[in-house]
């Protein structure tokens, strides 16, 4: 099974975000580009604030997510710890 393998590989964790619509990823990956930081820096600093309680999301009518528990097999999927 390729998560098996994943596991293995991953000491800090894997993730695969399914669904990102191109025209978000395309436009926070020219942001962090113009200012001088990686689309990965930018997921991990909310990350962090996320699990500090420094920031929480707020609902979006617009966004286009699924709650996790109505997402069936559309989910965040992560390997390693």
């Amino acid at each position: 099974m390729p998560s098996r393998v994943l596991a293995r590989i991953a000491t800090t964790g894997i993730y695969l975000l399914h669904d990102v619509p191109r025209d978000l990823q395309r436009a926070a990956r020219v942001r962090a580009g113009r200012e001088g930081i990686t689309l990965r820096w930018v997921l991990l600093q909310a990350l962090r604030e996320y699990a500090a309680g420094t920031w929480a999301p707020q609902p979006d009518e617009k966004s286009c997510e699924v709650p996790l528990a109505n997402a069936g097999d559309r989910r965040v999927v992560a390997e390693g710890a």
